[in-house]
């Protein structure tokens, strides 16, 4: 594995919590993947849907890259008992490199309000700081209201702000290293 010149530990390639499981993505999972992306109500972020499986087999394949060349993980969140596949979330390279990668999340449309995104998100930083990572961010637009929710329950703060092609961008922060909600 081609770790970062900054010595730290691969996340975990599984995770728990009561109520979710949270496997790394393997190319087995892009057909199930593949229904949440293509769902107009579920993938509202970045380009929105997808519209090619290949876009899915893409993304898949960019995440198991970084978990193999960097250690980061990028989690299928799915219910212990049925094994659905309800949503995502981990780590990705961030604007700033691999060193303060970006967390991300997205929720199958039938499953939100029920506090899953926060519970993965949690998890995942608490496994970024066991891997020895010290800052993460989250970059969201200011009217994604549930995301900003999320990330300031978390104790992020948003550290600066930008805009593109879309309008304003929100970069949120954290200090895992200084964080105690994570514990």
């Amino acid at each position: 594995m081609t770790m970062s010149a900054t010595a730290r530990a691969a996340m975990a390639p599984s995770l728990r919590t009561p109520r979710l499981r949270l496997d790394a993505f393997t190319a087995d999972d892009a057909v199930e993947l593949h229904a949440l992306f293509a769902d107009p109500e579920t993938n509202t972020i970045g380009s929105g849907p997808f519209t090619t499986f290949e876009q899915t087999e893409r993304w898949i394949a960019n995440r198991v890259a970084a978990q193999h060349d960097h250690g980061l993980c990028w989690y299928a969140l799915r219910c212990p008992e049925t094994g659905l596949l309800i949503g995502n979330c981990g780590m990705l390279r961030g604007r700033t490199g691999f060193e303060e990668p970006e967390i991300g999340y997205m929720i199958r449309a039938s499953h939100r309000g029920r506090g899953h995104a926060a519970e993965a998100a949690a998890t995942v930083l608490r496994e970024c700081r066991a891997a020895g990572l010290g800052r993460v961010w989250a970059s969201i637009r200011p009217h994604n209201g549930a995301s900003r929710h999320i990330v300031t329950r978390l104790g992020m703060h948003v550290e600066r702000t930008e805009s593109d092609e879309k309008g304003e961008l929100l970069f949120y922060l954290v200090d895992l290293l200084a964080y105690s909600r994570l514990r």
